[in-house]
């Protein structure tokens, strides 16, 4: 899902995520920020926790990325990020919102052969809906105001 900041991407990743749950899949949310602190920790740690969050997250039948490449990730992000989307592939879905096309996400990657692995595991299998506006969600709707 792209678009920019406050066009309704989470709003609707969240409804296909609850509709998912509702359908008795199992579902996760959760910002890529958090994601990449909690396994780069697990990572460091000895006692194979990384693993084992690895294999809860294979199990995830939906999961659901919020602020996707948001900012630039270093080379040890990349490629947890990399291992993260090589054990999921094939396994189970993953809706990525994003305010930027995966043209741009090349450059965030930081290592050019991540990127390419990373890009190489989800552009080809992927659906790209663009929520285009000129007013946020926020202003269209006035969710955290008055209304408009």
């Amino acid at each position: 899902l792209m678009g920019a900041s406050g066009n309704g991407k989470t709003w609707l990743a969240t409804a296909l995520g609850i509709e998912a749950c509702h359908q008795f899949h199992k579902v996760k949310y959760v910002r890529l920020p958090e994601l990449i602190d909690d396994l780069i920790v697990a990572k460091h740690e000895a006692n194979g926790d990384f693993h084992k969050i690895i294999e809860r997250y294979k199990k995830i039948e939906l999961l659901i990325i919020d602020e996707w490449l948001l900012t630039p990730v270093n080379d040890e992000q990349s490629q947890t990020i990399l291992e993260l989307i090589e054990y999921r592939s094939q396994r189970g879905s993953t809706i990525f919102c994003t305010q930027f096309a995966p043209e741009g996400w090349h450059s965030k990657l930081g290592n050019p052969q991540i990127a390419d692995a990373i890009l190489d595991r989800i552009v080809h299998d992927s659906y790209k809906l663009l929520i285009q506006g000129d007013k946020s969600m926020r202003e269209r709707y006035g969710i955290g105001g008055e209304f408009a």
